[in-house]
């Protein structure tokens, strides 16, 4: 049993909080059941696994204080997994684009998202937020071992490209693949470059009575669900 804080794997676990520990290494952390049991599922293999002793579970125990200090989480863990970083090597016929997404939270969604309504590839541009930060983890449910990302520019991914506006773009409609679903920050929008590149927009029409706008992680669904119905043989234009 890890009964020290100086030991080498916890302290492992605290640098990797950090985006500049994670690419050095080519290491990100989970944290709970749920994410180490969706690894384990879809083959990936742990760096290590720092277990609570009365879990119950397979991996290297650690003295409870000891656990809890080095989770993120305010109400502690029974698992903490050590995993490789694994990129996407190419882009699929359908793609959804992230253009300077700053949000850790919605980043992950959105693969959990592309996850449960694509086959697709979420590419991730310039300025967007590192997908294998704990929060982008979490908010993946698991996704980020099923669902690896691509790096790369616009240039990587399959034209037509769509983009999600705020206004003035046609109201999603089926359409079949390849295409390339564009999604830019809650605050600037799409970028000028990548609007420019994209020959379709799309615009989620809202009732007149609610909110100015959609999360963007909610119109990414919205959105998807377009894409992922293309049987109507109706495509936008």
């Amino acid at each position: 049993m890890i009964t020290s804080p100086d030991n080498e794997k916890l302290k492992m676990v605290r640098k990797l909080r950090l985006k500049k520990h994670r690419e050095a290494t080519g290491l990100f952390v989970t944290e709970g059941e749920d994410l180490m049991r969706t690894g384990l599922e879809s083959g990936r293999i742990p760096k290590a696994l720092l277990v609570h002793p009365d879990s119950g579970l397979e991996g290297e125990q650690v003295e409870p204080e000891l656990l809890d200090r080095a989770s993120g989480l305010g109400s502690g863990t029974r698992v903490i997994g050590i995993w490789p970083i694994e990129w996407a090597s190419e882009a699929s016929q359908t793609c959804v684009f992230l253009d300077g997404l700053s949000d850790p939270g919605n980043v992950g969604t959105i693969l959990r998202t592309v996850d449960a309504l694509l086959d697709a590839t979420v590419v991730l541009g310039p300025g967007t937020a590192d997908p294998f930060s704990p929060g982008a983890v979490r908010a993946s449910m698991g996704s980020v071992f099923t669902q690896p990302f691509l790096k790369g520019g616009l240039d990587a991914t399959p034209e037509p490209r769509i983009a999600m506006v705020a206004e003035g773009g046609a109201r999603p409609a089926p359409h079949s693949s390849p295409v390339t679903l564009c999604l830019g920050s809650e605050r600037e929008g799409i970028s000028a470059p990548v609007l420019k590149n994209c020959s379709t927009s799309w615009t989620i029409p809202l009732r007149a009575a609610g909110p100015e706008s959609l999360n963007v992680a909610a119109a990414a669904a919205i959105a998807c669900e377009r894409l992922s119905s293309p049987s109507s043989g109706q495509e936008s234009s």
